[in-house]
């Protein structure tokens, strides 16, 4: 019987970051229209592109309708909490 061993398991990869741009455009949001709605300078949002920031992770997720695990997993542990973040 074969068995589970994730080790030779390809990791899971994180969303490319013109698929989640294109994805909150399709919502009709824009890294503009965050920082305004959220408070932020308007070039800030994009940093978590480049950068982990678990706040702009949960915002995006949100409006994405998907846990920010899902679309950052390499960010993530396997309880779903965050590994680090830009604000400590």
């Amino acid at each position: 019987m074969p068995t589970l061993d994730k080790r030779n398991q390809p990791a899971e990869q994180d969303m490319h970051p013109a698929d989640i741009k294109a994805a909150l455009q399709k919502r009709g949001y824009s890294f503009s229209r965050i920082a305004r709605e959220y408070g932020y300078r308007s070039n800030s949002p994009s940093n978590v592109l480049r950068m982990p920031w678990a706040p702009m992770e949960k915002i995006i997720g949100e409006i994405l309708g998907t846990p920010p695990n899902k679309i950052w997993p390499s960010r993530y542990d396997a309880q779903g909490r965050p590994l680090r973040s830009r604000f400590r």
